[in-house]
């Protein structure tokens, strides 16, 4: 035992443990071997280099295997009992649903978070008092360009990445034509999918910038860039095609057979109830801080939309945004973080300090200190992001200026409420401090 919190194991020990009858070594060690097999590395050739932590976190949950050796290869698996399935004999191996085999099977689990969602958090209820000003209408086979009157019904918002290649936009030659009809096969894979997604969800529109916003109208684009935070604010829910470097990908796809669960050891519980243990790749979402050892550092996300300017205004704006990985689903509100693998949901990992529901807990606040730092780390972080046109610097940032002048920076009678005069990247009530 390394720590209260943490088992450390030497494989050496573990395999001579395992050929004697011990089953939860022999479980270790059968895991150990398919995690080998798995990266196509040569296994226990020196015993004594590798070692296993177990974290001791949270009852009822996967239990985290984290493998390195003195070489520096390192692997973290789950080790789980199916939700519908008995349970395994050592409290450290909890229960888990599989992930599903594609993002399009992932769907359904999307559907499920929405109504939860919906039930109980008060925080991310979407009650749009009005539509944008224009939506895709894909409430049946065919898809155009529709122009609401008067109406708020709920719609989805695509967040993406254009990438270098060509993407169907909307000018000022094309608007009637897109009006009547957008060709199926006109659209990208990843608009396809947005708009399969959008469907399956039971939502008749879809916003998507290139073709609701007229791209060669200059107050067109500037009129609507800026109602960026109410379009994403008010969507029913942001899609986020968070591994698309470009329309082409797509995100509805086949999940890496790398990520299926396989079966390492099964037997008879106490209650003579036969179980599996089974072993996935872990997935650490180490972007959002996690806080599993040994590697618990943050790391930058290296998907292709975090690196964009615009989808990080997105993300923090809207009120519910999931990012379809490649991996899985993860979800986030105003009030939660999920992922399909239920690493996010853990107890130990709710001091998250880089979700959306720490960004609306701030601006929530009435110490105006804590909401300017908020705006800082903000701006530092956006500066890292790429914009394909440099001038959209100061737009792709007035959304999340909005959000924050209508923050509750002042609990005090006769004071001036959010964050007040912006001025380009600065707050005035805020100068001195920014200017140092």
């Amino acid at each position: 035992m390394s720590s209260s919190k943490t088992i450390s194991l030497y494989l050496k020990d573990v395999a001579i443990s395992a050929k004697q009858g011990c089953d939860s070594c022999m479980t270790i060690h059968n895991t150990y071997v398919h995690i080998k097999d798995r990266s196509d590395q040569n296994a226990i050739d020196q015993l004594s280099e590798v070692t296993f932590q177990i974290p001791v976190l949270d009852a009822g949950c996967p239990m985290v295997l984290a493998c390195s050796d003195s070489d520096g290869w390192y692997s973290w698996d789950e080790l789980f009992t199916e939700r519908s399935a008995a349970m395994a004999p050592w409290p450290l191996v909890g229960h888990a649903t599989e992930r599903k085999k594609s993002a399009l099977g992932s769907v359904h689990v999307l559907k499920e978070w929405i109504a939860t969602c919906d039930a109980s958090h008060p925080e991310c209820t979407t009650r749009a008092k009005s539509m944008p000003t224009r939506v895709l209408k894909v409430d049946d086979d065919s898809v155009f360009l529709y122009i609401p009157e008067n109406e708020a019904e709920p719609y989805a918002a695509l967040s993406h990445c254009w990438g270098k290649l060509p993407v169907i936009q909307t000018h000022q030659s094309t608007f009637e034509e897109r009006i009547s009809h957008i060709p199926w096969k006109d659209l990208s894979k990843s608009f396809q999918d947005a708009v399969t997604t959008t469907r399956l969800l039971g939502l008749r529109y879809l916003w998507v910038d290139s073709l609701c916003i007229v791209q060669d109208d200059i107050e067109d684009w500037v009129r609507e860039s800026g109602k960026m935070a109410s379009i994403y604010e008010g969507a029913r829910i942001v899609i986020a095609a968070s591994d698309s470097s470009d329309g082409c990908d797509g995100f509805l796809t086949e999940r890496p057979r790398m990520t299926d669960a396989k079966v390492v050891f099964e037997g008879f519980n106490a209650n003579s109830e036969f179980y599996q243990v089974k072993v996935r790749p872990g997935d650490d979402h180490r972007w959002y801080g996690n806080l599993l050892p040994p590697r618990s550092q943050v790391v930058r996300d290296s998907s292709p939309l975090s690196a964009r300017g615009w989808a990080f205004q997105e993300r923090l704006l809207a009120t519910r945004y999931v990012q379809f990985r490649a991996q899985e689903l993860v979800w986030e509100c105003r009030t939660a973080i999920w992922c399909e693998c239920g690493t996010l949901s853990r107890p130990s990992q709710q001091r998250i300090l880089t979700s959306k529901k720490k960004f609306c807990e701030t601006l929530r606040q009435s110490n105006s200190d804590a909401v300017y730092s908020l705006w800082s780390r903000i701006v530092n972080a956006y500066a890292s992001k790429i914009l394909t046109n440099g001038s959209d610097m100061l737009p792709a940032l007035s959304g999340l200026a909005k959000r924050f002048q209508t923050s509750d920076t002042s609990s005090k009678p006769n004071k001036q409420k959010g964050a007040g005069n912006y001025l380009a990247g600065l707050w005035e009530r805020d100068l001195p401090l920014s200017l140092l």
